[in-house]
């Protein structure tokens, strides 16, 4: 997406959405001129006491197992590269043997890009471990694109949810590529704690058009219980392509107390999301 792009991350589980991800990936890779490593992450099997089919018991190995299974991703990965519309840019293959999160695992490497699939989390698995875009999203130094059930191939419409804290994150957007050809939907949320009025915030939207250089665009300011609810509804109210957010990266205790708005909205968002940690 960014003319200095040179690295592209592409997770992948091999599921038809994770193969949608590395489709969009190549397609932002060819005008970039950035090469793609495809990411295949075996996590290390628990022990197993019991076959679950023959109630045998059952003795094997784990390392044995493990690397079993990350031979088999190889060569999954070796077979799926091999096809035609995978050679149109750079693209190699690297599975990691991970014994921890797979999340942080895909957040600690060294891209420019990170794209990846994600169908979201909800309920209780939200609650405990989330899911892996999530994780990735909190850990990640460079910018993430979440690939949805749904992702157009050109964004015409794109979400910048803001309150003009931090226009700086802003700014950074708008190198991308994608991000100037759209057009910019601009939105704050007032979830009763607003400290500028109405007015303050249609002075500094104005203000920051200029400093964008940006000839249309619209803004809109809306009532919600909490800052994602409002950017998921108004996201589908106007139709969005892409919503574009920044995220605090928080993590320990003031994650746990208060979240982070990126997060929520990557796990209940049905449209792509991107989103930047700020620095």
């Amino acid at each position: 997406m960014s003319d200095e792009m040179k690295t592209i991350l592409v997770p992948t589980d091999f599921s038809q959405l994770s193969l949608k991800a590395l489709d969009r990936a190549i397609e932002l890779a060819i005008p970039a001129r950035a090469s793609i490593v495809v990411l295949g992450v075996v996590k290390y099997p628990e022990p197993v006491l019991m076959d679950a089919h023959t109630g045998e018991n059952w003795d094997r190995d784990m390392d044995d197992v493990f690397e079993e299974r990350v031979e088999g991703v190889e060569n999954r990965l070796r077979c799926l590269l091999d096809q035609p519309k995978y050679h149109r840019v750079p693209v190699s293959a690297i599975v990691n043997r991970q014994k921890s999160s797979v999340g942080e695992t895909i957040a600690a490497s060294q891209a420019d890009l990170i794209v990846m699939a994600s169908e979201g989390a909800t309920g209780w698995k939200e609650k405990t471990t989330g899911s892996n875009a999530e994780r990735v999203v909190r850990y990640a130094q460079c910018p993430v694109l979440i690939i949805k059930n749904e992702a157009p191939v050109q964004y015409q419409n794109i979400l910048f949810p803001t309150d003009f804290t931090n226009t700086q994150a802003l700014r950074t957007f708008f190198t991308f590529r994608d991000v100037r050809k759209a057009h910019p939907h601009f939105l704050t949320v007032n979830t009763g704690y607003l400290d500028r009025s109405f007015d303050d915030l249609k002075e500094d939207m104005a203000e920051l058009a200029i400093d964008l250089k940006l000839e249309s665009y619209s803004y809109q300011i809306i009532d919600a219980v909490s800052e994602d609810a409002g950017i998921i509804r108004y996201a589908d109210e106007m139709n969005a392509d892409l919503i574009a957010l920044y995220t605090h990266g928080r993590t320990g205790l003031s994650h746990w107390f208060h979240g982070s708005i990126a997060e929520k909205v990557v796990n209940h968002s049905e449209v792509p999301v991107l989103t930047m940690v700020q620095h």
